[in-house]
């Protein structure tokens, strides 16, 4: 069962932007599984989603409302998920990326080092 995302300050940006189809792709088995690998990696999640976001959502991803709004889901669906916060505001330089910077996660059964 898809739990319902809490938009927070994103209201907006949810209802104008098609944010329920952002929602619930990003909660497909193959997404799910490029964000736990880019966690495993200790990388940010959103730095492994920028080109799929495009692809499947188009240019307005690039937007810095639409970006902040995907981070602010993907924490949800990784916390769904037992992960927790490891690094926030880690710098992305990967050329091409739409992301400026993004949070790393870590698995519930993950030792932090």
């Amino acid at each position: 069962m898809l739990v319902p995302y809490r938009p927070d300050h994103f209201a907006k940006t949810y209802k104008t932007h098609n944010g329920p189809s952002i929602w619930q792709w990003l909660h497909t088995p193959e997404v799910v599984q490029i964000m736990e690998v880019a966690s495993y990696l200790r990388r940010p999640a959103v730095e492994a989603l920028s080109p799929y976001l495009i692809a499947q959502f188009g240019a307005r991803m690039r937007s810095n409302s639409m970006k902040q709004m995907v981070g602010h889901m993907v924490r949800q669906v990784l916390e769904q998920r037992g992960y927790r916060l490891d690094r926030s505001n880690m710098r992305i330089r990967r050329p091409g990326n739409i992301f400026f910077s993004g949070s790393a996660y870590v698995a519930p059964d993950y030792e932090l080092t």
